[in-house]
């Protein structure tokens, strides 16, 4: 087919695909539905088409799906799926997209060769293919039907991680096929096999992703093209290199690359090009859905399937099952001994029905090898099976969603959805008084209007409870906390990371309130246990204290520290402004409820506000260099930016010429960017005297201590911090310079107990240099420190020279050992 005949035909059906869109408004059946259906019908008006116009060339093919498709469509999905959502349920999606997925392969198999007598092998190799949900189907749908978050989640991480395990056993299978020799010794292979592939599309993935986000953010300068452009380009390449060059998963690798994108480069952009790169990704795979499922139905020989009606149908029947058992016993099984919050009935139902099949199953059998003699066979049934999913499961899914009642509105949506609505009415009502002062619309009208707009929606209110209005009314303020800190984040006030660090807090504020049975005030949950802190966080602290101990690392270790630091102000900045955002929707609801009935929820806020408030005073007044310079470089950065805002909407709006437009943007981007650098100021001087205050180095040679203190560095750390753990290896002690430390240790029961606490002038880790022993306790920041660090060399190189030092080591050691003692 000429290359002008494939644009020609593209197009056409792209614009076929835009009316069926259209008319998606109007037809209660999902968009990718009726493209499946458009495509049927073209395949039938084949003969009716002009001499010489043929589509019957223009199929899927296996290339097609996994380098054009697949790609843009999984990076697409990746890029919007909630990370720490996904992290926070990624066993039970593992479960089912591993575990899961093999016994589905066992039983469809199974179901297979007994009911068509078909050889073991093929019929496992078609267990293999068709037994993944495939990413792009899922994904289509439930954004269209607006299924629940967690939902969402669950169904969209499932589909997305099984890819990779399906395509990895589907080609091992595929070798004994071929091979037709299946033994014990051929299936060891297999476990090692998965795990290359599959952690080295993580792996690879991962590594071009980081490489190319981070040129991507160097030259940025503010062209919202060139994030747009580089996210296209990793989509393609971490696919193709992790495919051909290092032949693993290139599912993973893309899925890898899009959430690396997401939180390593996309956060360190302004707002304004996250939502282009968005926008752009939206229309990319708005075109290759539109093409993917028009192709699926060019792709079935309606005879050929008709013909095989009974084998299709019970390959259905047989991958339907299947996928109920993984359902209804893996992921309860999975929730129930990991200690997660339990899945309904209902969810699951909507898992398993939900768990449709497409494009993915119909490439992996369009790459089976032409000497298969059973190659058409699959085909057959792999086409029809992907049929019945996409015009029977992806048609009432949605009528199953209603009729469990998932698509009603819970107290947290209802209380959203009161409170745009409010929003709208307002900006109405304000465009009408307009009218009336205009004298183009009376005041009769106005009100009838008005009581048209609210009146199909008061028939929406639940009859609620004085417990569940006050629950809503929290629900409300933390919708508003949520408003404010979007708009935070849009003009410039915290950044990406600081943005999703808050937003996870908010979402887990409201889990957590929406878990509260308000009638009996108890938690509805069957997890009891006290939340555990973030793996994430874990693996934040555990670097700080890696590095902490590597002379090295110090100079890294100070950058990556005031990197937190102003994350933190920025993060206490921001919790005092949508503390208070908050506060305000209490008040307004005080006549209503009553001060009585929300005094409590008031009082937390008020905490909240002294608690952040307390936070910004006290960094500002151990660090009030530092402080003053990053509240100049924030503010004078928002404010330009804000400027830039301004005059973007100015100019698109028609009230600035082309020329203006230019010379004020030109102004405030060189502005921006001739912004004074933040410098190192989190470190301190004279070292030597602070060493000079410690009792263990006092009255020694001014001479020693001033070599000592030259080698010694600044270490600060957050309040919570670790600086070590009981055990751990240690090279290194600290001096306090500001803040107070807190020691803890193990008991008998192995629990660790508060011991004691260090404020400025005390040290600790001497125990560490006598013998470089293993750490005797944990100490943790409990207010913001700056510790002064020694190394053991340098401490023991002096206490050689100089005995009285080391007899005061031993010393203070003995009497540690003598309070830790006493305290036990």
């Amino acid at each position: 087919m000429l290359l002008s005949e494939i644009l020609l035909i593209t197009f056409i059906l792209l614009f076929l695909a835009m009316i069926v869109a259209s008319l998606c408004r109007h037809i209660p059946v999902p968009y990718t539905v009726l493209l499946v259906i458009l495509g049927l019908l073209i395949n039938f008006s084949e003969p009716f088409l002009p001499a010489g116009f043929s589509i019957s060339d223009f199929q899927l093919t296996n290339e097609l799906v996994l380098f054009v498709f697949l790609p843009a469509l999984i990076f697409e999905s990746a890029l919007c799926l909630d990370a720490r959502g996904l992290l926070k349920n990624i066993l039970p999606v593992l479960v089912l997209a591993i575990p899961g997925l093999v016994i589905s392969l066992i039983l469809v198999g199974l179901g297979l060769w007994f009911s068509l007598d078909v050889p073991i092998l093929i019929a496992l190799l078609f267990g293999a293919l068709i037994s993944a949900t495939d990413p792009v189907a899922v994904v289509a749908l439930f954004k269209e039907l607006g299924v629940p978050r967690r939902l969402m989640i669950l169904v969209e991480g499932e589909a997305l991680l099984n890819d990779a395990t399906a395509i990895v056993l589907f080609n091992i299978l595929l070798a004994f096929v071929l091979s037709n020799s299946l033994s014990a010794d051929s299936l060891l292979p297999i476990i090692p096999e998965f795990l290359k592939v599959f952690l080295g599309g993580i792996l690879v993935g991962a590594v071009i992703a980081l490489v190319m986000t981070e040129l991507m953010v160097r030259y940025y300068h503010g062209d919202n093209s060139i994030p747009v452009i580089i996210s296209m380009c990793l989509a393609y390449f971490s696919f193709i290199v992790a495919e051909h060059g290092f032949h693993v998963s290139g599912v993973m690798a893309v899925l890898t690359a899009a959430i690396c994108l997401n939180i390593s480069g996309l956060m360190r952009l302004s707002k304004e090009t996250a939502t282009e790169v968005s926008n752009a990704w939206e229309v990319f795979v708005l075109i290759c859905n539109s093409l993917l499922f028009i192709m699926i139905g060019l792709s079935a020989n309606i005879y050929q399937l008709a013909e095989m009606w009974q084998a299709i149908l019970l390959a259905v029947i047989a991958v339907n099952l299947a996928r109920a058992l993984s359902v209804y016993l893996l992921v309860p099984l999975a929730t129930r001994c990991f200690k997660l919050p339990s899945i309904s009935f209902a969810e699951r139902h909507i898992m398993w029905w939900g768990g449709l099949k497409g494009g993915l199953a119909i490439a992996i059998v369009l790459s089976i090898p032409n000497e298969l003699a059973e190659k058409q066979m699959l085909i057959n049934l792999t086409v029809g099976v992907v049929l019945i999913s996409l015009l029977l499961n992806a048609t009432t899914v949605g009528h199953l969603l209603t009729w469990l009642k998932l698509d009603r509105l819970s107290n947290n949506e209802w209380a959203e959805f009161q409170q745009s609505r409010e929003k709208i009415k307002h900006a109405a009502d304000d465009v009408l008084k307009e009218f009336v002062q205009m004298n183009l619309l009376t005041s009769e009208l106005q009100n009838s209007v008005e009581d048209a707009f609210g009146g199909e929606s008061k028939q929406l209110e639940p009859n609620l409870t004085i417990n569940q209005r006050i629950q809503q009314v929290q629900l409300t303020a933390l919708q508003a906390e949520k408003n404010v800190l979007e708009y935070l984040h849009e003009i410039g006030v915290i950044n990406h990371y600081t943005f999703l660090s808050l937003k996870d807090l908010l979402r887990r504020v409201g889990e957590r309130l929406l878990s509260i049975d308000v009638n009996q005030g108890r938690n509805k949950s069957v997890n009891k246990e006290t939340p555990k802190i973030n793996n994430l966080v874990k693996f934040e602290l555990f670097v700080i204290r890696f590095l902490g101990e590597r002379n090295w690392a110090q100079g890294l270790l100070v950058k990556y520290q005031e990197s937190r630091f102003s994350n933190r102000i920025q993060h206490d900045i921001a919790s005092v402004l949508i503390a208070r955002e908050g506060f305000k929707v209490i008040e307004e609801n005080e006549t209503r409820l009553g001060t009585d009935a929300l005094s409590k929820i008031k009082k937390e806020y008020q905490d909240r506000l002294k608690r952040r408030q307390a936070g910004l005073d006290e960094f500002k007044e151990m660090y009030p260099e530092f402080y003053d310079q990053f509240e100049y470089f924030l503010f004078q950065k928002v404010a330009l930016k804000y400027s830039l805002r301004l005059v973007n909407e100015e100019y698109e709006a028609n009230k600035l010429s082309a020329k203006v437009y230019t010379q004020l943007q030109s102004c405030l981007q060189t502005a921006l960017d001739q912004l004074p650098k933040m410098k190192q100021v989190l470190q301190l001087d004279m070292r030597d005297d602070w060493i000079n205050q410690v009792p263990l180095f006092s009255g020694l040679p001014e001479d020693d201590l001033k070599q000592l203190s030259t080698n010694s560095r600044y270490v600060n750390l957050l309040s919570g911090d670790t600086l070590f753990n009981e055990n751990d290896r240690g090279v290194t002690m600290y001096i306090i310079v500001s803040g107070q430390l807190s020691i803890f240790k193990k008991n008998a029961e192995a629990v660790s107990e508060y011991i004691a606490e260090l404020d400025e002038g005390g040290f600790v880790g001497e125990h560490a240099l006598l013998d470089n022993s293993r750490r005797s306790a944990t100490v943790r920041a409990k207010t913001y420190v700056t510790l002064l660090r020694l190394t053991a060399d340098d401490v023991i190189c002096l206490s050689k020279k100089l005995p009285e030092l080391k007899l005061r080591l031993e010393a203070a050691e003995l009497i540690r050992a003598e309070q830790r003692d006493a305290i036990l």
